[in-house]
């Protein structure tokens, strides 16, 4: 599974991948708990009830347009801060699950990030996608 979380370029939000998620159990709500130091990361189910909760969209896991987002300029920003990591990149971060707690860990640190693999991307243009509600094709 792909347990990741990015941060985009302008540093505004963070975007929660859907293994994450799937991992999880398919939860209505997430909540997004950080460590003191800001290190790390935990996402975990919970109830819409908790404080740093979060409604995941219903149509994530089936509509492949759907994204869960977290908004967040502060938040994303001392995150980033703490972790000596520069506003106006992207960021991408890998998670492991831990079974036991039902929860995603993601470290925040340098060392954890995902290479970035790609400096300049060409797409083909030529062939067109058309969406059934089967399949692509």
């Amino acid at each position: 599974m792909n347990l990741r979380v990015t941060i985009p370029a302008e540093s505004r939000r963070m975007n929660v991948g859907k293994d994450v998620i799937r991992i999880l159990g398919s939860p209505a709500y997430i909540c997004v708990l950080q460590r003191k130091d800001r290190k790390s990361i935990v996402i975990t189910p919970c109830t819409a009830e908790h404080p740093m909760s979060f409604k995941v969209p219903d149509r994530l896991l089936t509509d492949g347009q759907c994204r869960m987002m977290i908004n967040g300029i502060q938040f994303i920003q001392a995150l980033l801060e703490a972790n000596g990591l520069v506003a106006g990149k992207d960021h991408q971060f890998k998670g492991r699950y831990d079974a036991e707690k039902n929860a995603v860990i993601i470290s925040l640190e340098k060392m954890n990030k995902v290479p970035s693999r790609l400096k300049s991307v060409e797409l083909d243009i030529t062939s067109t996608w058309t969406y059934n509600t089967s399949k692509w094709t």
